[in-house]
């Protein structure tokens, strides 16, 4: 028997044996890969979509959470247009209230038989409510020396004094034509329509003029105005009836 031959023959089926293993080596190797390719492929995707929603919500909050902007202060126009416009519609029925409250105490303090040192109104919880609720509505567009002189004079509300406490009739501000003059940039005039409508259902429409001077940006120093068709003297008539 050949021994050589037959060692060549077995060196040569043990070497085909470890290249076939080593192939299987190297092909599972590429199978691996190949599946941890694929496995990687989706997290990109999941990746971008958890940064557009993280993107998403800090957008979402610094907006909730921006300070909203303060609006500035009104213009001369937008001033003059707020005091007339609450001046000439009909208030809201707190209005009545803190001002029926206020008359009805006066008549307490000022009935009694006693010599007064002193205004017996000062202090009065229902003095300190109405002197609150006209500073609300009326102190943001005046100078302070404005508005002490517009409180007295008297022009808040003093359309409405006169129906005390009734409050079935109506009045709308109806028009209002603001106008600044050409030689002097304070100074305005307007005019104003207004219908009134009595206690009955009846109603006209009645026609104001008046000026204001606003030495302040959007502070009306004075405003004054004239009742042309005699709207205070129909309502106190009215109130009277």
């Amino acid at each position: 028997m050949n021994l050589s031959k037959n060692q060549d023959q077995l060196f040569k089926e043990l070497n085909n044996i470890e290249r076939s293993q080593e192939l299987k080596k190297a092909t599972y190797l590429k199978l691996q890969n190949r599946m941890q390719k694929k496995r990687s492929y989706p997290v990109m995707p999941a990746v971008i979509s958890v940064a557009l929603v993280a993107v998403t919500c800090f957008l979402v909050f610094s907006f909730l959470n921006d300070p909203p902007e303060t609006a500035g202060p009104p213009t001369d126009v937008e001033a003059i247009e707020e005091v007339l416009n609450t001046q000439l519609n009909k208030p809201e029925d707190e209005f009545f209230d803190i001002v029926y409250a206020k008359w009805q105490r006066m008549e307490e303090v000022y009935a009694a038989d006693t010599e007064l040192t002193s205004d017996p109104m000062e202090g009065t919880l229902e003095l300190l409510a109405y002197d609150e609720y006209i500073e609300k509505q009326f102190k943001p567009y005046f100078t302070d020396n404005g508005f002490d002189n517009f409180k007295v004079q008297p022009m808040d509300f003093h359309y409405f004094f006169a129906m005390d406490n009734q409050r079935n009739y109506e009045m709308e501000l109806l028009d209002l034509d603001i106008e600044q003059s050409e030689n002097t940039s304070t100074n305005y005039s307007f005019s104003a329509e207004v219908e009134y409508t009595d206690p009955t259902g009846g109603s006209n429409v009645y026609n104001l003029m008046g000026k204001a001077i606003v030495p302040e940006k959007g502070k009306i120093g004075s405003i004054q105005f004239t009742d042309v068709d005699g709207l205070q003297q129909q309502i106190s008539d009215d109130a009277n009836s």
